[in-house]
């Protein structure tokens, strides 16, 4: 997934807009931000086949989940890594919410993903 669609039709170059990515992101982990996203079309759909569910928008609002050491490892992996995976809940299966879109998580386990709480949607806001 890119942004060069959004970033060319923005009269902004596919490298500026990386570049303020890049900036965004390393102001947001130095600062302790806490992560939302609003996702736009194709992104609002959940990205496994046959699903349908839809979040157009998350707050997740970690500092409800009462983990100090978790809550660490979301927020380094939301701003500094690909995002966080958690479970559908519409279909239960993992998906990978970046700040970029979302994309359906085959594995789980693998490395470097940080996996949120199987009830992580009670938790937060979503739109």
């Amino acid at each position: 997934m890119s942004a060069a669609p959004k970033a060319a039709a923005s009269g902004v170059s596919p490298e500026e807009m990386e570049r303020r990515l890049a900036e965004y992101r390393a102001q947001g982990f130095e600062h302790r931000t806490m992560p939302h996203i609003v996702y736009h079309d194709p992104y609002i759909v959940c990205p496994w086949p046959g699903c349908g569910y839809r979040i157009a928008g998350i707050d997740f609002q970690f500092e409800k989940l009462n983990d100090p050491a978790h809550y660490a490892q979301l927020l380094a992996a939301w701003w500094q890594g690909p995002g966080l995976a958690g479970r559908c809940p519409g279909c239960g299966r993992y998906v990978l919410f970046g700040m970029t879109g979302k994309q359906p998580v085959q594995d789980p386990a693998a490395p470097g993903l940080v996996l949120l709480p199987d009830d992580w949607y009670q938790h937060a806001y979503l739109i």
